[in-house]
């Protein structure tokens, strides 16, 4: 029992780390494609809109009650467990965010109606923000339980239990519609899911983690929630906006249009996400790596770690994109059905965003890295402000195009700005990252184009040193070379 524990709590390496979270989300998107079609078929366009919208209100509730703390764990945990102090750490922010929870919970019961008169411009559906006002408290500490295996960098641990969740609301959910097509009974199928989740990880995460023998010495620094606050208040900030910015499309959408619509364009950003799915994984693994590098002194090397992993990120998730881009005519109509291929029209664009969304994700740990995570904030503003008046300018003269440009426009503008304040910061970018961060823009052009341009890509990326450098090249055939001694071992 105790080499089971010892080989289950051993952490990964950067590579490893990638190659856990690689199966998974590769296991999870295809079973995701799956549920997904069947929840689009089965509720119709209008219903699945109510569905997508109760997840606007879920996520946003939950951002205030975690207090951004499970945040900083990448960024704390690994200075505590030095300290032998990791039990009291986890053990007070759990308790503090499990307070805010119920507190928030509460909240949102009680207004209930006016919240289902914001999201759905009706009280029709108090039902549904009455449930997923339920789902809170069971959904932080699954977020506790999360974050504290990533800070920890056991993704396995992660992987598994974000895989478990998912399992359980895929096979409940799927045998809930088929009976209830609702989307109450999926989001009662969600709740339920957490549930099991947390009760099946509650005691690992308590009494190997919480109460660990090896890591019970209390924290004795009187400015500690000073010092958790001050990293985590300007991610509780960002969090709001950017699930703000994520979803004003769509309530803007609905505003205009009606929850049809609403369902159709999420139809297109589901399979636009799939890019984002895949492009988030270096993000997760290389922020809790990219501090411990950092935290040895090693600046100039977080540096080219990013410069080479954003320019990776976006070559992969390019070469994905166009094969969705020429395919996407089939893809919807053959798995959503035709009452869905309006959607077709704005696939491309929300393509190209969701693959900046992947690489400004990869990105966005260096403000966390320099402790500077009010730039996120800063930065998103901008971009909701943007995304708001192009949206309420753009969707009566485009409908559903006009909200995927206004989205795509006010994001280009946000991740230009935060890439130019990373640079004022010490990231310094090369040429070639820049030019992948332009070259997604082929994705606009009609097919012929856009594989010559990707075939052209190929040929510079491999036969010269403009996107991928010697040493670079030097470093993933190394990198390489240790996944495959593992796996073989």
């Amino acid at each position: 029992m105790t080499s089971l524990i010892q080989k289950i709590f051993k952490k990964e390496t950067a590579v490893e780390s990638a190659g856990i979270l690689l199966l998974f989300s590769i296991i999870e998107r295809i079973i995701q494609i799956f549920r997904g079609i069947i929840f689009a078929r089965v509720l119709g366009p209008s219903e699945y809109g109510v569905f997508t919208l109760a997840f606007f209100f879920i996520p946003l509730v939950i951002t205030f009650a975690k207090l951004g703390i499970p945040s900083c764990y990448a960024r704390y945990a690994p200075q505590y467990e030095k300290k032998g102090m990791l039990g009291d750490f986890f053990r007070r922010n759990y308790l503090l965010t499990t307070g805010a929870s119920v507190f928030f919970t509460v909240i949102a019961l009680i207004f209930s109606k006016q919240v289902s008169e914001f999201i759905y411009d009706s009280t029709e559906y108090k039902h549904i923000i009455i449930l997923c006002a339920l789902t809170v408290v069971p959904y932080v500490l699954y977020e506790n339980f999360l974050s504290s295996f990533t800070g920890l960098r056991i993704f396995k641990m992660g992987a598994l239990l974000r895989f478990s969740q998912f399992i359980g609301f895929t096979a409940l959910g799927i045998t809930v519609v088929f009976i209830y097509p609702q989307a109450y009974y999926l989001i009662l199928a969600n709740l339920v899911s957490f549930i099991f989740v947390l009760t099946a990880f509650g005691f690992i995460v308590w009494k190997y983690i919480l109460y660990s023998d090896s890591q019970d010495t209390k924290i004795r620094e009187d400015d500690y929630y000073r010092k958790i606050f001050k990293y985590s208040i300007w991610l509780i900030s960002f969090a709001i906006i950017e699930h703000l910015f994520k979803y004003t499309d769509r309530l803007m959408l609905n505003k205009f249009l009606g929850l049809e619509e609403v369902g159709i364009y999420s139809i297109a950003l589901n399979v636009a996400q799939l890019l984002f799915f895949f492009g988030m994984i270096a993000g997760n693994v290389l922020m809790p790596n990219l501090s411990r590098i950092w935290e040895n002194g090693e600046k100039s090397r977080v540096v080219s770690l990013l410069n080479l992993s954003i320019k990776i990120n976006i070559f992969l998730l390019l070469f994905l994109a166009i094969l969705i881009s020429l395919f996407k005519d089939q893809i919807i109509t053959l798995l959503y059905s035709d009452v869905y291929i309006k959607s077709v029209s704005v696939v491309d664009i929300l393509l190209i965003f969701s693959l900046l969304t992947s690489a400004n994700w990869t990105i966005g740990g260096y403000a966390g890295i320099i402790e500077k995570t009010y730039i996120h904030t800063v930065v998103m503003i901008i971009g909701l402000i943007g995304n708001v008046a192009l949206n309420y300018f753009l969707i009566p003269l485009y409908q559903l195009e006009g909200a995927a440009v206004a989205t795509t426009v006010s994001f280009i503008i946000s991740f230009i700005v935060i890439n130019y304040w990373f640079y004022r910061e010490g990231l310094k970018l090369r040429l070639s990252t820049i030019f992948m961060y332009i070259i997604p823009i082929i994705l606009l052009f009609n097919s012929i184009i856009m594989s010559i341009v990707f075939s052209l890509l190929i040929i510079i990326a491999f036969g010269t040193e403009f996107i991928i450098t010697k040493n670079e090249k030097i470093i993933l055939k190394q990198q390489m070379k240790k996944v495959f001694n593992r796996v073989k071992a």
